[in-house]
């Protein structure tokens, strides 16, 4: 299990993930964040390189990036029929996974809380309106 104050062993935190956070060269990454002697980089290291990142952003990408982050990007716009479409499908998929986890049991006790549609929604739009894995992320977040 990896919480924000586990440290993460990466050697070359500019190559973490095979990108570099936020567009920043790895040659102008913070001093402060090198990763020197191979000790670990811990969380703080790693908000402070996005910080650095995002210094130098224009407005627009600043505001790119944070849409991105908060899994609103884009200019999505759905008719009802579409969203209907979306959340009949993703009952679907939450059907098919569904069997013996917790959000079968929530379901059980309460089918307006399980079966939220602002929440079903909220999963289906961070998601960009994926059922399948907004039904898997779903299952994970009960």
């Amino acid at each position: 299990k990896i919480t924000m104050s586990t440290p993460l062993p990466i050697s070359n935190p500019a190559s973490c993930c095979g990108f570099t956070p936020l567009g920043f060269p790895a040659q102008e990454m913070p001093s402060n964040s090198q990763n020197s002697g191979g000790r670990n980089i811990a969380a703080d290291d790693f908000e402070t390189i996005l910080n650095e990142g995002m210094k130098h952003l224009t407005f627009d990408e600043h505001q790119k990036e944070q849409e991105i982050l908060h899994g609103v990007a884009g200019d999505v716009v759905l008719d009802e029929n579409t969203i209907n479409g979306l959340l009949l499908s993703l009952k679907e998929q939450l059907d098919r996974l569904k069997k013996g986890s917790a959000y079968e049991i929530a379901e059980s006790r309460s089918q307006a809380y399980a079966g939220n549609r602002d929440l079903e929604m909220a999963f289906l739009r961070a998601n960009e309106f994926d059922p399948k894995v907004s039904a898997e992320k779903l299952i994970k977040f009960f």
